[in-house]
């Protein structure tokens, strides 16, 4: 009878430690998947020379437009999971205040990426609507600086406070080797003091979270490794 309350507990402890960590890691892929993708199909209309804006652009910007409006949705509820169960990895561990901003910093950063995709929308719509009426290129224009500074501005330095926030918990918590803190904290800095002046260090953060993402599939795979040679010696007689 003894041994049946510690078997549960075992049972318990392997579904805390190894799904979950699962769960995030497949979550985090997904979102980084989504986002890099989104991010390459309008690269180019982001970076494009802005006197090029006309009927023929935008014609084949339509395109990538439309297919992004259909991927940012599901990124944005990927990124939501993959915040929940790192979050709720730290268990008693986490310390409030920067669990509150971790918190608070990835819902903030879903909400950028959804003006994102919205202003994408905006373009993409007045371009369908007004297809018969001329319409001036500003304002085109505008809708295309105006993504342009939510995601190289204020998403990055959000997606800053986002790594760094998670950086300091797993500094008290020491979950994570050094050289991910490391990385984590490196790129949080770069992120908060330069946004903005380099147009690729945008791929840097789904590329964090592909990067964490499989450093948690590496660990979930020797855990369970690990818990399944630990069986076969207890059952062994």
């Amino acid at each position: 009878m003894s041994q049946n309350p510690g078997r549960e507990d075992r049972e318990q402890l392997i579904r805390r430690e190894v799904r979950s960590p699962g769960s995030a890691a497949l979550a985090g892929i997904v979102f980084s998947l989504l986002m890099i993708a989104s991010m390459v199909l309008l690269h180019r209309s982001a970076g494009t020379n802005l006197v090029d804006v006309g009927p023929e652009w935008l014609e084949r910007w339509s395109g990538a437009a439309s297919v992004v409006l259909v991927l940012v949705p599901f990124a944005g509820i990927a990124f939501l999971w993959f915040t929940g169960v790192m979050r709720d990895l730290m268990g008693a561990l986490e310390d409030k205040f920067f669990s509150t901003v971790f918190l608070g910093s990835g819902i903030i950063l879903v909400v950028m990426m959804y003006v994102w995709a919205a202003a994408v929308g905006a373009v993409l719509g007045t371009y369908a609507l007004t297809a018969d009426v001329p319409v001036g290129r500003d304002v085109y224009v505008y809708g295309l600086v105006f993504m342009d500074q939510i995601i190289g501005s204020y998403y990055l330095r959000m997606a800053a406070v986002y790594m760094l926030s998670i950086g300091s918990l797993w500094m008290r918590t020491r979950v994570v080797p050094r050289w991910l803190m490391l990385v984590t904290y490196v790129v949080g800095f770069g992120f908060l003091l330069f946004a903005g002046g380099l147009r690729e260090t945008r791929f840097l953060f789904p590329g964090w979270v592909l990067l964490v993402s499989v450093y948690i599939l590496i660990i979930n795979y020797r855990r369970r490794k690990g818990l399944a040679g630990e069986d076969r010696q207890t059952v062994a007689p």
